[in-house]
């Protein structure tokens, strides 16, 4: 038998609703203009009760509200949430942290194919708080018990009506625990982690003027107009008009008759007339069919449209005349996504500054190292975009990477040690190297891939180091500080570098190129004496296609010094004008 606690209710229920709570009070009810006007000015004084009641005969009987609505609450609802550990900047999540970070997943009902019939899922919360969006608010009581190991986990979300809420004078949302005392708030901070309270602001100001469905509140009125003129007055959308001339000699009783005739006519399309009755049908539109200029057609489209722009960003419909061409459908789905990235981040601020820190000082009774959630709404070419620029950065700049970081990041599971592992059908181009490559010992070439070829009696020389090696021409020597290729560190033999000069250039390119800067060297420096300079051949503007001179780039010329060593019209470096005062030698 279990040792384990049974499970335990901490805290009664603050809001005990009933059904009628939870009733519509307006709807069969046909609003005037000013009765929406005086429900919408109640809200902005505090009744949120008066208002929410107006909204909730919107969404009632405006479909494309509801249908948007919908749409919005389950896009979200189905959005994984991935909990984080919390983790110092530049450092690494602690062991606790990561322990934290499990408990929440586990204890918010995150993990996948999971399953726990005792507690609501977070889901349930997620969808009730989404009415904040339309709304302006939103408030979830949580019941909380302690679970058969112990910890304290939420196990019910529960929506709080409107009528238990209410707004203080300083503007802040408060309980109405009775609401008989409409007077009598209680703040939410005496029933700590009992609550989320959820504010969407569409704009600036009071706390009751926050909704936008106060904006599309007059829009409404326009679509229920609209259904009933079509409904009560179809004669004038597709029904022809009736029209009878009686006798001016026609009884009271007769008139009655008629009238009663024409009316039978407009549902059973018969009609019996007294004697003389002259009867006519005015065809005025197409029957059956709603003209171009049909005010209900164009008051419901109108606030179908309005409808659409305020909760999901645009309407193809309105910027192209239904015509949306594929680059603006693209347009619109991208702003449609940009509107779900913004609710989204509204539930994940609910959940990480309300409910995750009480879940941690619950069960561990400090809020330090408090877990996060996290959610990313999938874009079309999303995934493209990340891989091309992980290509460039890690595999062809050779960026240096944790492999563990490119798993989560692409969203792949980590292999198991001896699990069988996917193998391209084409070998995969390896990465850059980040570190310098030993040269095999049978290497006929330069390891830095320039190319130059070498001779197996240097190879101990050309290792990092002064370089003073056999075969190696004195003139490309220049002192202890010697380094050859600056990618391997091997110094190249004068073999080595007439070779790469043929590769290259032709000979009488090199000739015609090396006379060309012996006769312009002794004005350059000249010129750079006169300014208290030196003429320094510069190694960091190399070109790499010729790394022959590594060792004696950095030398200067001046003070008298007018020849370089032939061997440097070989190279492809710069001269470069150094101040003598801040010259340092290589040396």
């Amino acid at each position: 038998m279990s040792d384990s606690p049974t499970p335990q209710k901490l805290a009664a229920p603050v809001i005990r609703p009933s059904n009628r709570d939870y009733e519509p009070q307006l709807f069969g009810r046909s609003l005037s203009p000013d009765t929406v006007g005086a429900l919408l000015d109640a809200g902005a004084r505090g009744d949120l009760a008066a208002q929410s009641d107006l909204f909730n005969l919107m969404e009632d009987t405006w479909p494309r509200l509801r249908a948007n609505l919908q749409k919005i609450k389950n896009a979200i609802r189905k959005l994984p949430l991935n909990v984080q550990p919390f983790t110092p900047k530049n450092g690494k999540p602690s062991a606790s942290a990561q322990e934290k970070a499990a408990f929440v997943e586990s204890a918010l009902h995150l993990q996948r194919g999971y399953v726990d019939t005792t507690r609501a899922p977070l889901g349930s919360a997620v969808y009730e708080l989404m009415d904040a969006v339309a709304r302006g608010l939103s408030v979830v009581e949580i019941d909380w018990t302690t679970d058969t190991t112990g910890f304290v986990v939420p196990v019910g979300f529960r929506r709080v009506p409107s009528r238990y809420l209410g707004i203080n004078t300083d503007g802040t949302l408060a309980l109405r625990l009775d609401p008989a005392a409409f007077a009598t708030l209680t703040p939410f901070a005496k029933h700590p982690g009992k609550f989320l309270t959820g504010v969407f602001q569409s704009k600036s100001g009071a706390l009751g003027e926050a909704a936008q469905l106060r904006a599309l509140a007059p829009l409404w009125l326009g679509h229920m107009l609209g259904w009933e003129w079509l409904v009560q007055k179809a004669e004038l959308f597709g029904t022809p008009l009736r029209w009878a001339n009686y006798p001016t000699t026609a009884t009271q009783s007769e008139i009655d008759a008629i009238t009663a005739a024409l009316r039978n006519m407009g549902t059973a399309s018969w009609g019996a007339f007294p004697q003389g009755t002259n009867l006519q049908i005015l065809q005025g539109t197409t029957p059956g069919v709603a003209g171009p200029n049909d005010p209900s057609e164009r008051l419901m489209g109108i606030a179908d449209r309005a409808c659409d722009i305020m909760l999901l960003g645009q309407n193809l419909s309105v910027e192209h005349n239904g015509q949306g061409s594929r680059a603006a459908s693209e347009v619109h789905r991208e702003v449609e996504l940009d509107l779900f990235e913004t609710y989204a981040e509204f539930i994940v601020a609910v959940l990480n500054d309300q409910l995750i820190p009480q879940l941690i000082a619950l069960n561990w009774g400090s809020a330090e190292e408090i877990p996060f959630v996290e959610v990313e709404i999938s874009r079309p070419g999303r995934e493209q975009d990340m891989a091309a620029r992980d290509k460039t950065l890690f595999v062809e700049m050779g960026l240096p990477v944790s492999l563990q970081y490119l798993y989560e990041r692409h969203k792949v599971p980590t292999p198991d040690a001896g699990e069988a592992l996917f193998k391209p059908a084409k070998p995969v181009a390896q990465a850059v190297p980040t570190e310098p490559q030993p040269a095999p010992a049978d290497a006929k070439s330069c390891a830095c891939g320039c190319g130059v070829p070498i001779d197996a009696t240097s190879d101990v020389a050309r290792q990092r180091g002064d370089g003073r090696a056999a075969g190696v021409a004195p003139e490309l020597r220049g002192g202890a500080s010697d380094r050859g290729c600056p990618s391997c560190g091997r110094e190249h033999s004068q073999t080595d570098a007439d070779a790469l000069s043929a590769s290259s250039e032709s000979a009488q390119e090199l000739s015609t190129r090396q006379a060309a800067a012996q006769a312009a060297f002794p004005q350059q420096v000249a010129e750079a004496n006169a300014a208290d300079e030196y003429l320094v051949w510069d190694a960091t503007l190399d070109n790499r296609t010729t790394p022959l001179c590594q060792g004696r780039h950095g030398r200067r010329w001046g003070d008298g010094w007018f020849s370089p060593p032939p061997a440097h019209y070989n190279c492809r470096s710069v001269l470069i004008r150094v101040p003598k005062t801040s010259y340092q030698s290589p040396d």
